[in-house]
């Protein structure tokens, strides 16, 4: 590897290792089936404009107000969701919206951390919550992660045009 790659590493392993430090200072790192631990919980970003369009999603999906999520997903949305891809709108409503729906509705869902960071007409947004409840007669008690990619529109209103969900 040339040495000027190495050094770029380097940098962006030490700008990484910063802002971990500066947003996570209870981290402690695990491997295998340890469980990572956070104790510094995190909210940035919360007084964005576009954060009021992530919590309204966050609304929509959990109470299955299917307009909602249809109007704030851009027709050609991309989602990762258990290793699995759906590549617009119209796949997502076809196959798992009513799912996810059902499957959110019944649980208590707890925002534990969320980043928003806009940066022009893209916001990012990162978020871990705690999901418990009774699902189809088996328990959950979870902790799910998600990113969120939103573009503002011509119009000026913001819709999400990735997802990336995990637990």
């Amino acid at each position: 590897m040339p040495r000027y790659e190495i050094k770029q590493w380097r940098g962006l392993f030490s700008a990484l290792i910063l802002l971990l430090g500066a947003n996570y200072s209870g981290l402690v790192l695990a491997h295998g089936d340890e469980e990572h631990q956070v104790v510094t919980k995190v909210f940035i970003g919360m007084e964005q404009p576009v954060a009021k369009v992530v919590g309204e999603f966050h609304r929509a999906i959990q109470s299955g107000d299917e307009a909602s999520v249809k109007r704030i997903l851009a027709t050609d949305v991309l989602i990762y969701e258990g290793g699995n891809i759906e590549r617009s709108l119209q796949e997502y409503a076809s196959h798992h919206m009513s799912a996810d729906m059902a499957y959110l509705k019944g649980l208590s869902v707890i925002m534990l951390e969320q980043q928003i960071q806009v940066y022009g007409n893209t916001a990012i947004s990162m978020s871990v919550t705690k999901l418990s409840g009774v699902f189809k007669g088996k328990s959950i008690d979870s902790q799910g992660m998600e990113t969120l990619v939103l573009n503002k529109e011509t119009d000026g209103d913001w819709q999400i045009v990735h997802i990336h969900w995990s637990n």
